[in-house]
């Protein structure tokens, strides 16, 4: 009886992977464009905002001896680095916010094909607000870990926190462009939890692929290895997107 039910189960997962592979069509050409985009343009604003941020740091002069400069001096100095300390987290803010500007333009144009859902600036803003509310609090969740976990165990609670994070958002995104609303992330929460055993097996088959596209990656040693990988990453996340939003619409109409 388990062995006909985990074929019935493995079964009904071919079964949509054939059903999301159907769906492909050329919208996957602006699709891998406009993901290629996202990627190409936060990875600027990062570089950008590390370059800035350690030009500053070396044009700040800080003497070895801060008290060899007498009271008011040293006192007008802590106060100028808790200034600079302070336009360094505002900024790392705005560059998270831009980050999330761009995600809700692009990733949102990107769900919305994938799913075949019409782009509207409805649909944009909607999914703005959205992202700055779950994006938000992920960004939060890993301060808090970096800054209030021991650094030995830190790396660990990222790496689950991402996990997580990817886990919850792909259903949230799709569940998004059905309902537009924002209890969806009440909605996407509530449907990973209840029916987790039937993402399990799916997630962990496209963890192993991605280990193992990530291992083949790094045999591959020519002049454009590094763009032929990152092609296959974005084509993977495409094809995987269709599998998920296809997943996550079948497990909704489980009862």
């Amino acid at each position: 009886m388990k062995k006909q039910q985990k074929s019935s189960f493995l079964e009904w997962n071919s079964n949509l992977l054939i059903s999301s592979i159907k769906k492909i069509s050329f919208n996957i050409i602006p699709i891998l464009i406009l993901d290629a985009l996202f990627y190409l343009l936060s990875g600027y604003l990062i570089i950008f905002w590390l370059q800035r941020v350690q030009a500053n740091i070396t044009a700040f002069n800080m003497p070895a001896d801060i008290m060899s400069l007498g009271p008011e001096r040293a006192q007008q100095l802590v106060s100028e680095v808790r200034t600079f300390y302070y336009l360094i987290i505002f900024s790392f803010i705005l560059l998270l916010i831009a980050i999330i500007f761009l995600a809700s333009i692009l990733k949102g144009i990107i769900w919305a094909k994938t799913t075949d859902t019409k782009i509207s600036f409805k649909l944009i803003s909607k999914f703005l607000g959205l992202n700055l509310i779950w994006m938000g609090f992920w960004f939060v969740a890993i301060f808090l870990i970096s800054f209030l976990i021991a650094p030995s165990s830190a790396v660990f609670f990222m790496i689950a926190a991402i996990i997580l994070g990817l886990y919850f958002t792909n259903t949230l995104y799709t569940i998004f462009m059905e309902e537009q609303k924002f209890k969806s992330i009440l909605n996407s929460v509530k449907l990973n939890v209840a029916k987790i055993h039937l993402f399990l097996l799916p997630y962990s088959v496209a963890l192993l692929l991605f280990y193992a596209i990530m291992r083949l990656g790094n045999f591959l040693k020519f002049r454009y290895s590094t763009i032929l990988l990152g092609l296959v990453m974005l084509v993977y996340a495409a094809v995987l997107r269709y599998y998920v939003s296809e997943l996550v619409s079948k497990i909704e109409g489980i009862k």
